[in-house]
């Protein structure tokens, strides 16, 4: 089925955040989600106490217009299991690995077969610099087959949009830094707990990852969490890696995933 072909309606704190529940196991018959199609996922923390959706939960419909092909698109109006990240083009830390953890299960799924069973989605919270042309770009870098067919971009219009998609109806925290900001070091933690709804909203958030400015990036980058999600066809969260997880393990444990998921 070829997605890019109907008009298209959606996806609905910080990069290096606390490395949490990104296994694929867990779970006996009595944890199982009667929304949810995988063993439930092991998880350190309740999915009520964070702000981004968790396992089991249902993702928010979010708007957002489709960056390439056109139209928009909604996150529960995906057919196939989906892959969700959070990214913007500059970033030279944290984004890469999450685009590449797309990328792998992509790759599996296509020199598999079953590409078209499953979809790929990214969305910027950086539209002002995140345009059809540099998306497109930041794909070929990536080595993301567009051609495949199974791969979204979503840019919210303006940043106010993004803020208002991505953080406050995804749960995604991010904020923009000039020179010089500082925020915590990848893969540490500020408070050392979880984190919780009241630590994302603070104006300072919990755990963030700090990237430096590029030469040409017009003089701003992002602190923002860094969190995959894997959605099955109906909009629920089957799997979700986040922080240390998302861009370390995810790259290996997403097709695997993904393909368990097409097939369930």
């Amino acid at each position: 089925m070829d997605r890019r072909q109907y008009i298209r309606t959606a996806l609905g704190a910080t990069a290096g955040t606390v490395a949490v529940a990104g296994c694929l196991g867990g779970g006996d018959s009595s944890d199982q989600n009667p929304n949810t199609k995988l063993p439930k996922q092991e998880m350190e923390f309740d999915p009520e106490d964070v702000r981004f959706p968790a396992w089991g939960q249902q993702i928010p419909a979010v708007t957002l217009p489709d960056a390439l092909g056109g139209g928009e698109q909604s996150t529960t109006e995906f057919d196939e299991p989906l892959a969700l990240t959070f990214v913007f083009s500059n970033c030279e830390t944290a984004c890469p690995l999450l685009t590449q953890a797309l990328v792998s299960a992509q790759g599996k799924a296509l020199d598999e077969g079953w590409g078209d069973a499953v979809e790929f989605a990214e969305i910027t919270f950086d539209p002002a610099r995140d345009t059809a042309e540099r998306l497109r770009t930041y794909a070929q870098e990536r080595n993301v087959n567009l051609e495949a067919g199974n791969w979204t971009f979503l840019r919210p219009e303006t940043e106010a949009r993004a803020k208002a998609t991505v953080q406050e109806e995804l749960g995604v925290y991010f904020e923009k830094t000039g020179p010089g900001s500082h925020g915590t070091a990848t893969g540490s933690t500020a408070t050392g707990s979880t984190p919780t709804a009241t630590e994302e909203s603070a104006s300072t958030p919990s755990t963030a990852t700090e990237t430096e400015p590029a030469a040409d990036s017009g003089g701003y980058m992002f602190n923002h969490r860094s969190l995959i999600l894997l959605v099955n066809a109906d909009g629920y969260v089957e799997r979700f890696w986040n922080g240390d997880d998302a861009t370390s393990t995810a790259a290996n444990e997403l097709p695997d995933a993904m393909n368990r998921l097409r097939k369930a």
